[in-house]
């Protein structure tokens, strides 16, 4: 997913990846969620800052195409931040079942 320079790409591989995390972490998310719309659920289920986030996956993925680069390292930058707040918010037991988890892969 992240094998491209492409900001909008980019953006849409966290987008996916986020998506995923949360399906397989057994919440209901609708396959129309826009990103910041995942920001604010990762906000009020896990308690996780992501608006900085959702804001600069926005801003990657619509944004003129020299602003989306620097909102694209933003992104990732701040995508590194959410997965270690989540990890610190999940138990072991909620994380291997999260990774044991098929419905991201709509098997479930």
């Amino acid at each position: 997913r992240f094998l491209t320079n492409d900001p909008r790409r980019l953006a849409g591989a966290c987008r996916s990846e986020l998506r995923d995390f949360l399906l397989d972490q057994g919440l209901e998310v609708p396959a129309s969620a826009t990103l910041r719309e995942l920001a604010t659920l990762v906000e009020d289920e896990f308690h996780v800052e992501a608006q900085a986030f959702g804001l600069h996956a926005t801003a990657a993925r619509f944004a003129p195409q020299t602003g989306a680069r620097e909102a694209a390292r933003a992104m990732r930058r701040d995508l590194r931040a959410l997965r270690k707040g989540l990890r610190k918010e999940l138990s072991r037991g909620e994380r291997a079942r999260g990774l044991l988890s098929l419905r991201s892969l709509g098997l479930a």
